[in-house]
């Protein structure tokens, strides 16, 4: 049996940078520079990353970070400032690449799973005790690697899974004639309307006005009951390090509507949604923006999030798998919560 050594570092700067991307194998998500934009972000949150060898080989690894604003469920008012100052306490040590709804856990195949999951699993548990952290969570797991877990962990399953589409076009008038007459006929009428009431989307590499488009950001969240981006501000002002992409749509010159486009190894995620409340159209006319720009950049899969799930589905998109997490408590209280809650 091969002998699997884990080493911690504590930056992704201080990873070389060809042998993490080589390990990634153009997983959307999981480059080098996507993590190195993930620190900056997320700087409130303590990455530690964990790197599974054997011998001289890196055949796997596991992004931590320590988080203490991980955004909540929606609770009684009582209950979740409870919880959030008892995460500001004892944080989550949450296993994720950053920003993106993917798993932070990368194997090189599936020969020494239980072997590897092992090491790594007895590494995190450690190191989230010396950081206090209470619980240590790999998230973002497909059904299939479920299995080969130490007995420590249990398994959670969350109904908000995200969608994904599959780029099988060469440009947005390649997807529309794809679709259903009814369905071209519709957005021609729609584009019709929203130029006359004056609607139009543009294109930008930085977001021009931050505060205005937290602000419509903040308000689809509190409309759609969503939990609030912590990230959402760093995002906006980081968004040129990425290499991402500002939409906005403007309304006589008012800000009505933003969202944010990343790309990373042939996939592009949409996020940071930001709209106006009742003005119509710019939402359609968003979603149709960053359907262009996905098959002008000719990117392989569009990823975007939970929610709207009938609107998305006529567009082509599916329910991504990754909506189960493993979680094992550090200290005894968490270790019994999970075992009452999760058991």
């Amino acid at each position: 049996m091969a002998h699997i050594h884990i080493s911690t570092v504590a930056s992704i700067q201080a990873i070389e940078a060809q042998a993490w991307n080589r390990l990634s194998d153009a997983r959307p998500f999981q480059s080098h520079r996507w993590y190195a934009f993930g620190e900056r972000v997320m700087a409130n949150c303590r990455p530690t990353y964990f790197l599974a060898y054997d011998g001289e080989e890196l055949i796997a690894r596991a992004a931590f970070w320590r988080v203490p604003n991980e955004p909540l469920p929606n609770l009684p008012p009582a209950l979740h400032t409870l919880a959030a100052s008892l995460l500001r306490r004892w944080p989550l040590f949450i296993c994720r690449s950053p920003l993106a709804n993917a798993t932070g856990l990368i194997l090189q195949d599936d020969a020494q799973r239980a072997q590897v999951l092992s090491a790594l699993g007895e590494a995190a548990i450690a190191e989230a005790g010396r950081q206090g952290a209470s619980v240590a969570v790999f998230d973002y797991l497909e059904e299939h690697e479920l299995h080969g877990w130490p007995s420590a962990f249990q398994t959670v399953t969350v109904s908000d899974a995200g969608t994904i589409l599959e780029n099988r076009w060469q440009s947005l008038d390649d997807f529309l004639a794809s679709g259903n007459k009814k369905d071209r006929q519709h957005y021609k009428r729609t584009l019709r309307e929203a130029r006359r009431l004056g609607i139009c989307v543009t294109k930008h590499t930085e977001v021009p006005e931050v505060e205005a488009a937290l602000t419509l950001i903040r308000g689809v969240d509190a409309r759609h009951n969503n939990m609030p981006n912590p990230w959402a501000r760093a995002l906006l002002q980081n968004l040129s390090l990425a290499g991402g992409t500002w939409l906005e749509a403007r309304m006589g010159g008012r800000l009505v509507g933003g969202g944010l486009l990343f790309e990373d190894n042939g996939a592009q995620l949409t996020t940071a949604l930001g709209l106006a409340a009742n003005v119509p159209y710019a939402y359609f006319l968003l979603v149709y923006a960053s359907l262009e720009v996905a098959f002008e950049k000719k990117v392989r899969w569009l990823r975007w999030g939970s929610g709207a799930y009938a609107f998305k589905q006529r567009l082509g998109f599916v329910l991504e798998r990754n909506n189960h997490a493993m979680v094992a408590g550090i200290g005894t209280l968490t270790r019994l919560a999970c075992k009452i809650f999760l058991g």
